[in-house]
């Protein structure tokens, strides 16, 4: 039996010097790669011309057009050029050994009782992905990072590729959304760990101290860039309105979920106006629907916030600590 061809997408993003390695620790997995350049411009020529010496095909975008529209684009890049299955890396991203090989297993033992929309590590960056047992041996997951996911072709000539409109912030979600309402659930490789970069973990902290309720209040807010709150303001609104009817009870947890983190984000934030500002632009946004790339003005105004509060130089020992 031939075994299948398996390509990598990789987006990148003003990458630096990691994202070489990170590349060609990938492609030992792989048949071949693909990396997407979203509009980084030339200050990214080095990096990017060291992967094309290396045999990478390297696409670049000629502006900056979002997570989502980088990965359509390498995605097609590689179907085109016969692929099967594509696995899909953001590049703070690693590929621990022989996880494509796990992935594309656990797909075939999963496909051989039920119909896979994709596959996806058990652990990503420490969280577990995998949520409970839908066939003898086979986990299905649920919010999923689309790195590290492995989508089969037919999947994705039927479904169609991540929403472009979205840009960033809940691109994943609304395609394991989608998947999932076509009764292709997308499933977990037992024991697979993903390595990635979470955001940066502050500190909290009170009167000067660090300060925590076990279970309750962390000690810990892992932030992400400031600019990336209007966007998942803005996305939770429009993913709500399509996809509350199929998913209740996970829309109503993951919105108060969110609503509890940008009040977490909102005591740290400095200025902490300009934040507010931000998130109150993108519910304005959602629920107009105008989607695309945020204003430059906004954006802009993310430029100027800073996050009061010292970075984590210890791990919490809590392991509720806040997360995006």
């Amino acid at each position: 039996m031939t075994a299948p061809v398996i390509w990598g997408v990789m987006s990148c993003f003003r990458p630096e010097d990691d994202v070489l390695h990170a590349a060609m620790t990938a492609l030992a997995q792989l048949d071949a790669l693909v990396v997407v350049d979203d509009g980084s411009g030339a200050a990214s020529d080095r990096v990017l011309n060291a992967l094309a010496e290396h045999g990478v095909p390297v696409l670049r975008q000629p502006e900056n057009a979002g997570i989502g529209a980088a990965l359509n684009r390498g995605v097609a890049h590689a179907l085109d050029a016969g692929a099967e299955f594509v696995v899909t890396l953001d590049q703070d991203s690693s590929l621990p050994d022989d996880a494509v090989h796990r992935l594309h297993e656990a797909y075939l033992h999963a496909a051989a009782t039920l119909p896979v929309g994709a596959v996806v590590p058990e652990y990503f960056a420490g969280v577990r992905q995998a949520r409970g047992e839908i066939a003898p041996g086979v986990w299905a997951s649920a919010n999923v990072i689309q790195s590290g996911m492995l989508i089969p072709r037919a999947v994705w000539e039927r479904q169609g590729g991540f929403r472009e409109d979205f840009f960033i912030d809940l691109v994943d979600t609304e395609y394991e959304f989608r998947l999932t309402r076509a009764r292709l659930p997308i499933v977990a490789a037992p024991g697979v760990r993903m390595g990635h970069r979470l955001g940066t973990a502050l500190e909290r902290r009170l009167f000067g101290r660090r300060f925590g309720i076990r279970g309750l209040l962390p000690d810990e807010v892992t932030v992400s860039t400031p600019f990336r709150y209007y966007y998942r303001r803005r996305n939770r609104i429009v993913l709500n309105r399509e996809y509350a009817g199929s998913f209740r009870a996970r829309v109503l947890r993951d919105t108060i979920l969110d609503h509890l983190h940008f009040v977490n984000v909102l005591m740290l934030a400095q200025p902490r106006g300009a934040l507010r500002r931000l998130l109150r632009e993108g519910r304005r946004a959602g629920r107009r629907a105008a989607m695309g790339r945020m204003p430059q003005q906004l954006m802009e105004l993310a430029a100027g916030i800073s996050w009061n509060a010292p970075r984590v130089t210890e791990p919490s020992a809590d392991p509720d600590r806040d997360r995006p």
